[in-house]
């Protein structure tokens, strides 16, 4: 079983599917996890927080235990296979949350291959509210070309629309949105200013 679940703080679809799935299955804050993660980094070396060398974070610091699979099996397949329990699901360049045989993701990737799972059985778990969740609306702009400028309208459900117009038209188009209680992110110079 698949529900669609995104805890970024506002509610943004970005790569950050690592941080996804750890609030999933510690039940921990976003902004919590996003510090420790980078905190990690010194300790491994990594440039990123999302690295290979740094997702050791998540056998040395969240004590998970590393499930090797006798057969290749799909999200779905591990599901049904471990229909209780907390899971980190790796797949190709994407992590996902498996909780108690359902996976929380911001897309549906049941038909995706595992390459491995962690067991998460650190206690007290306070799952996150899966339920319940705010979504933000909200645009992105960024300068793609010397003549163009993208930008994504998002719907508050976790999908945006795309649009591609004339960096002379960026400002006004933004200012649209923004009177529609649109906030605002600047993907070029990175700030964020609410409509």
């Amino acid at each position: 079983m698949y529900k669609y679940y995104n805890p970024h703080p506002n509610g943004l679809s970005t790569d950050d599917c690592v941080k996804r799935a750890i609030v999933v299955v510690t039940g921990m804050d976003y902004s919590r996890i996003q510090r420790e993660l980078n905190e990690y980094k010194k300790v491994t070396g990594a440039k990123s927080f999302n690295s290979v060398k740094n997702l050791r974070y998540v056998e040395d610091v969240l004590k998970a235990q590393k499930i090797l699979l006798n057969k290749p099996l799909t999200a779905e397949e591990f599901c049904k296979q471990h229909p209780r329990g907390r899971y980190i699901l790796d797949m190709d360049e994407h992590w996902s949350a498996c909780v108690d045989s359902c996976v929380y993701d911001t897309w549906d990737c049941g038909k995706e291959k595992v390459n491995f799972a962690y067991e998460i059985t650190t206690k007290p778990y306070t799952p996150p509210n899966l339920k319940k969740q705010v979504f933000k609306y909200c645009c992105t702009s960024e300068k793609i070309s010397d003549i163009e400028t993208s930008i994504r309208i998002y719907d508050g459900n976790g999908t945006f629309v795309e649009r591609k117009i004339p960096i002379e038209l960026t400002k006004g188009y933004v200012l649209c949105l923004q009177h529609s209680n649109y906030s605002y992110i600047d993907l070029d110079g990175g700030k964020e200013n609410e409509g």
